[in-house]
């Protein structure tokens, strides 16, 4: 039977309903011993918990062996890497993360990526997004800039070391701001504080913007992207990178498993074959869609990439 937008998108919202409902301790008591365990260090509803529940039963079936999700939460996803660095390099613990999380969480006297091996690459990059009620006076970044001068406006933010929170320091660095942030834990409370008129602006994932408003009759208005190019799906909103005319502070998103620095070439090639192993795979792509996840299967040089990249992005930032 053929899938609807209206069904991709009821999936979407059942798909972190359910997991909520569940709880983070639920994955913990089920999860067997004896399978690939996926860890995740932020909580449901996450794009990396997406992710994490997007491949699962194609890994699993891929390595022919039960692959579990949980989550270690603390510290914006810290936890969660030294537990898989500190585990044993048997390739039965693995992250999966967002690369430019990974980068920005390093400090000098603690490594994180050095300290894991690249398994695969799954999604391409996607764009966080600026963002006001439909109801607000702010109609476009003129306006906001206007309104951020005459006061000192309420912005929702996962903090300015995060990826999300990230477009809002850019912001402000780059075009003399300063915002009254108010901490969240992600973009649906993000959502949560406009709709509910206690922040004046907010940042998130451009994904999570665009499928609130394909199904809520309360729309978001998106006043700039982080990307280098615009959107395909708002082609009338400018990136930050154009608004301050300087591609260096384009960014997007994507994510990656990772496995112990020094796992044995063998495990991590099964592990990475698997996954692109999944790049075939009709039914994860549909699921995808439905979640407005870009998913792309690459191997461990894309990885590679991807964090030289990022790593051009947060230098950029003086980090």
């Amino acid at each position: 039977m053929r899938q609807t937008r209206r069904d991709l998108l009821r999936w979407s919202a059942a798909l972190a309903t359910a997991l909520a409902a569940a709880g983070p301790g639920s994955r913990e008591a089920t999860a067997a011993t004896t399978a690939i365990r996926l860890i995740c260090g932020l909580g449901v509803g996450n794009p990396t918990d997406l992710c994490a529940q997007l491949i699962q039963d194609g890994f699993s079936a891929a390595l022919k062996e039960p692959v579990e999700f949980d989550y270690t939460l603390g510290e914006g996803g810290r936890r969660a890497a030294l537990e898989v660095i500190g585990a044993e390099p048997d390739g039965r613990l693995l992250l999966i993360a967002e690369i430019l999380s990974l980068v920005l969480l390093e400090t000098p006297p603690e490594p994180l990526l050095s300290r894991l091996q690249p398994i695969a690459k799954i999604t391409r990059g996607f764009s966080t997004a600026l963002v006001v009620n439909e109801f607000s006076d702010i109609r476009d970044w003129t306006g906001l800039v206007a309104a951020a001068k005459a006061d000192r406006l309420r912005a929702a933010t996962t903090g300015s070391d995060s990826t999300i929170g990230l477009l809002l320091s850019l912001a402000e660095r780059r075009m003399n701001l300063s915002f009254q942030p108010i901490d969240v834990s992600g973009s649906t409370a993000a959502i949560d504080m406009l709709l509910t008129r206690r922040a004046d602006l907010a940042v998130m994932d451009t994904r999570s913007a665009l499928l609130h408003n394909a199904r809520n009759r309360t729309r978001l208005r998106v006043l700039a992207t982080s990307g280098a190019n615009r959107s395909p799906q708002l082609p009338d909103v400018p990136t930050l990178a154009e608004l301050v005319g300087d591609p260096k502070v384009a960014y997007t998103i994507s994510f990656a498993l990772f496995a112990p620095a020094k796992t044995a070439p063998a495990v991590a090639s099964r592990l990475t074959s698997a996954l692109l192993g999944l790049r075939d795979d009709r039914a994860l792509q549909t699921q995808a869609r439905l979640a407005a996840i870009p998913m792309q299967f690459d191997g461990p040089s894309a990885v590679v990439a991807a964090i030289a990249r990022d790593r051009r992005v947060a230098s950029g930032l003086g980090r």
